[in-house]
């Protein structure tokens, strides 16, 4: 079961990639689309190119998506994960397209490119996750976070939406709803 209030301060920092990777896997089957999409489910984890820190955190949180879908499946359908590191939009789009990548967790570092990776996500139907609720106010549409001890689902619906997902109830009653800054795409 999850606890889940909302925070200006929520973040993935200090929420284990385990159970980062655990939350992300589950929210999957709460997008019915899921249900459709020819196996296996391809979930990109994205790091900025070139940036130490970010693809240490991409291959951390490589090997807890591993885990956490290690003999799972999501709606019937396996999951694969790869690894995308991230230069410019256009590369963006061609790697989530020749990979035919489901959903996309942006690794920290690409903050200042939100807004783009959000408008390619837009434009392959790619659900899209975070650990900031700053990168879901630019417009990505589900953070995974933690406020006190508790880990937080936050959802930016109109971002969602535009990513073509059809989120179930039950996770929309489970989470807290981020409204777009007046900038996002």
């Amino acid at each position: 079961m999850f606890v889940l209030l909302g925070s200006e301060a929520a973040r993935a920092e200090g929420l284990p990639p385990n159970l980062r990777a655990s939350l992300l896997v589950r929210i999957l089957a709460y997008d019915r689309r899921m249900g459709v999409r020819p196996p296996p489910l391809t979930i990109a984890v994205l790091y900025r190119e070139g940036n130490a820190e970010s693809e240490g955190q991409g291959q951390e949180f490589i090997r807890a998506l591993e885990s956490a879908s290690r003999g799972r499946s999501v709606l019937g359908r396996s999951v694969r994960i790869v690894l995308v590191g991230f230069r410019d939009p256009t590369q963006l789009k061609d790697d989530l397209s020749q990979a035919r990548v489901v959903a996309l967790y942006a690794c920290e570092g690409l903050e200042a490119d939100t807004t783009s990776i959000a408008r390619v996500t837009r434009q392959l139907s790619i659900l899209s996750f975070a650990g900031s609720r700053t990168e879901l106010e630019r417009g990505l549409a589900i953070g995974l976070g933690l406020q006190g001890n508790s880990p937080i689902i936050l959802i930016q619906l109109a971002a969602a939406r535009a990513e073509g997902a059809d989120l179930d109830a039950g996770l929309l009653s489970l989470s807290h709803l981020v409204e777009p800054a007046r900038s996002t795409p």
